[in-house]
């Protein structure tokens, strides 16, 4: 009688710790694929946005009618390695998820960054829950800033990453107005998630 209830006990541990241990695995391999670069054959400039990968707090500014600065709500961005090491995704959450949702819901982002070697420039796509399309991007570094260059809403635009460090980022978006100047409209301070 002992024996069967010790061969029961053995069936039942194996049998719920495999299916559990496997999906920690899975789990695991999961994270590591979102942050660590996984490819050997992926061009080297993939570090360039590559540098980025991780969870970033966003605090944001947005220009007004009245040319003002005024703070936005924040939001939470996250970078991670996809299609082996090949290109960089990043997901936009705005605001954050430490915030309430605010009644007309939050805006979620998507875009997918890939270098192209034999144009020698990234190409980007960004989506979200409130665009009306799907806007495209290229980047090329630029004294230590990535620069973006596209049509956003429509208007020619220019996006740059700067001032980047292991923590912090700082990052602008410009416009061009009626004159063909640019004019920064939108900004963002970042800095990492430290676990």
């Amino acid at each position: 009688m002992q024996r069967k209830i010790i061969q029961k006990l053995s069936r039942l541990i194996l049998t719920t710790s495999i299916p559990m241990l496997a999906s920690i695995a899975i789990s695991n391999a999961s994270e590591q694929i979102n942050t660590q670069q996984q490819s050997v054959k992926a061009a080297a400039e993939t570090s360039q946005f590559g540098r980025l990968v991780g969870r970033w707090k966003i605090q944001d500014y947005g220009l007004n009618a009245e040319g003002e600065w005024q703070q936005g709500n924040g939001a939470d961005w996250n970078f991670y390695w996809i299609l082996a090491g090949n290109a960089i995704q990043d997901d936009w959450i705005a605001p954050g998820m430490d915030k309430p949702a605010p009644e007309n819901g939050r805006q979620y982002g998507t875009n997918i960054r890939i270098y192209n070697p034999q144009l020698k420039q990234w190409e980007m796509a960004w989506a979200s829950n409130t665009g009306a399309k799907i806007d495209t991007f290229t980047a090329s570094l630029e004294d230590q800033n990535m620069v973006m260059r596209g049509l956003f809403n429509g208007t020619d635009s220019k996006i740059t990453f700067f001032e980047i460090s292991d923590n912090h980022f700082s990052w602008k978006l410009e416009q061009q107005n009626t004159a063909e100047a640019w004019v920064e409209v939108y900004r963002i301070e970042a800095e990492r998630f430290i676990n």
